[in-house]
């Protein structure tokens, strides 16, 4: 059970899940539908060059058509130019020869600007109501002038309410050079005020037809075009199609019918706009079944080859990549045991195996350091709090002695003595609170209260604290004697020397969710030189010499003890003005 649960038989299974059985199951699925898959891949490509056909005669027969409304509408030197020449030309109107001299040479020019472009269009008939008809030719001569009236196509538009017509015109054979028909399309259309009648019809090329005889590489036997009974329109005559089968290609617009007693022919078919002939084209599947034949040989040569590349490529990967994890697991599940001791077996590797092993490598150290800084932690500590301990008896002892002294001082009735010995007193009280590193507002600006009222006996001079504190502000916690080395560099670097009053100002504000606390005083204040060293004690106290980084430490110990606890996004700032004084901004979070 437990090599069933193992990555290097899961890893097996996968393998042969997503390499060899696929390939089994293809080669089954292919032996078994490889000549029917060939068939529908022919019988697609052949469905899709027939919707390729038809698509391009369609849009050659619309071409023509758009051709002919252009040529209506035409216009020279701002006269409708065919619709002139029908109403002219109508019947019972008499006409100057100079006139239709003049006829001929504008449809000559409009017929020759719009064919230029039109690679179907080989000519252009116009067959005015008086009988009379105009004719224009860009390549070869059709001669249909000659006997329209008699065709049926004329007939139709004559003496019908049909406008349009499509289809094959009857040619005297070889006797101009083309065929026995051509494809002509005609439209029958009136003058503007309607008192007028005309025909006029395009005869197209036999590059309307052309890519009937287009497809290569495609297996066809012969391609045509036949009309709603079944008569051949254009091709090649053939013998292949029986009537039976012809009738079914009118069953749908396109499609593909097979032979019933032959499987490797059929007929493959698309609707035309043009009258509904339908495009049909015969389709042989032999040359595809003999390919399929010398293929599913090949096919057997390239699954057994395949096989044995997936079995090679199988082992050689159980080799390199699960073999050194198989190990790494094993070495994982004993390092406790071995006393944490790991021997890196893939150091030269530079893949991810030898990440692997690299990276456990350095955690195994790092967890050993760690073992060793804990216990010496734990030992300083100790030693800690032996010295705060020792320090906590001195400091009751020191303070018990300062209130004797000042009960002496009240006896005596000396106030100086007994301000400064309580207030000295209750520093040492604050001093002594272990309560943590972070202490309300309120407390730290009690602290700094007695801390003047000290150095107001010092100077012999009232110092004035003014407080200028935000709503809630005073409950927010501050670090311990945050504010007094403030207040101290003030008085002895700002204040001592000048002349009274002394005044030092405390204002707190919220700003983007941060407290911020200002020190300010009206001392002398500082040059922008000297506030640029200041500031380099400050931020920069590793490049500054050894002799001055004794000045301004306070301020110093502020700044990197507020960057310890909260983060390097907090610190602070100091601004002066010579003669004006000097503010110090500290910037906490609102805690």
């Amino acid at each position: 059970m437990k090599v069933l649960r193992s990555i290097r038989f899961k890893y097996f299974l996968c393998l042969l899940a997503i390499s060899v059985l696929p390939v089994l199951f293809l080669f089954f699925y292919i032996s078994q539908n490889n000549r029917k898959f060939y068939n529908s891949q022919v019988e697609t490509a052949s469905a899709s060059e027939v919707q390729r056909i038809t698509t391009r005669i369609n849009e050659n027969y619309q071409d023509i058509r758009n051709l002919i409304s252009s040529l209506i509408f035409s216009t020279y030197d701002d006269i409708n130019c065919i619709t002139s020449i029908c109403e002219q030309e109508a019947e019972g109107k008499s006409i100057t020869e100079s006139q239709r001299l003049q006829n001929y040479r504008m449809f000559k020019y409009v017929c020759g600007n719009l064919l230029e472009n039109a690679s179907n269009a080989d000519g252009v008939y116009l067959f005015c109501e008086n009988g009379h008809v105009y004719s224009y030719m860009k390549n070869l001569y059709y001669g249909i002038e000659r006997h329209y009236q008699e065709d049926s196509w004329y007939q139709e538009l004559k003496e019908n309410s049909t406008v349009e017509f499509a289809g094959m015109a009857p040619l005297d054979r070889n006797v101009y050079g083309q065929g026995d028909s051509c494809f002509l399309a005609a439209r029958k259309f009136q003058n503007i005020r309607g008192d007028a009648t005309a025909i006029l019809a395009v005869v197209c090329s036999d590059a309307f037809f052309e890519d009937i005889s287009r497809g290569e590489n495609l297996p066809w036997g012969s391609s045509l075009i036949i009309d709603g009974k079944g008569t051949l329109v254009y091709g090649e005559e053939a013998d292949i199609f029986t009537e039976e089968q012809l009738a079914r290609t009118y069953d749908t617009a396109e499609g593909i019918i097979h032979v019933d007693d032959d499987m490797t022919r059929a007929f493959v078919y698309g609707t035309l706009d043009i009258n509904d002939w339908k495009v049909v084209s015969a389709v042989s599947f032999m040359s595809f079944y003999e390919n399929y034949m010398q293929n599913s040989q090949i096919l057997y040569v390239l699954i057994f080859v395949d096989l044995v590349f997936v079995m090679v490529i199988v082992f050689w990967m159980e080799r390199h990549s699960i073999r050194p994890i198989v190990r790494l697991s094993k070495v994982m599940e004993t390092t406790a045991e071995s006393g944490l001791v790991f021997h890196n077996e893939y150091k030269g590797r530079r893949d991810e195996i030898g990440t692997l092993y690299s990276y456990y490598d350095k955690l195994i150290s790092q967890i050993n350091r760690l073992i060793r800084e804990k216990y010496q932690n734990e030992i300083k500590i100790l030693k800690s709090r032996l010295r705060n301990l020792t320090s906590q008896i001195n400091a009751h002892f020191i303070f018990n002695t300062l209130e004797n002294i000042s009960c002496l001082a009240q006896i005596e009735g000396n106030k100086q003595i007994v301000t400064m010995s309580k207030s000295l007193g209750d520093m040492l009280r604050y001093s002594m609170d272990f309560e943590g590193d972070l202490i309300h507002l309120e407390k730290e600006i009690s602290h700094i209260q007695q801390y003047l009222n000290i150095q107001e006996v010092r100077f012999g001079n009232e110092i004035s604290l003014v407080l200028d504190l935000e709503k809630d502000t005073c409950r927010r916690k501050v670090m311990k004697f945050m504010l007094q080395p403030i207040v101290e560099n003030a008085i002895e670097h700002g204040m001592a020397g000048k002349d009274f009053p002394w005044i030092i100002t405390i204002r707190t504000r919220l700003q983007n969710g941060d407290l911020y606390i200002d020190v300010e005083d009206n001392g002398i204040g500082m040059d922008k030189q000297t506030l640029e060293r200041v500031r380099r004690r400050i931020y920069e106290p590793q490049d500054v010499e050894e002799e001055l980084r004794c000045f301004n430490i306070g301020l110093v110990n502020i700044h990197e003890r507020i960057q310890l606890i909260f983060s390097n996004s907090y610190g602070l700032e100091i601004e002066s003005r010579p003669n004006e004084g000097t503010r110090v901004t500290l910037h906490i979070p609102w805690i």
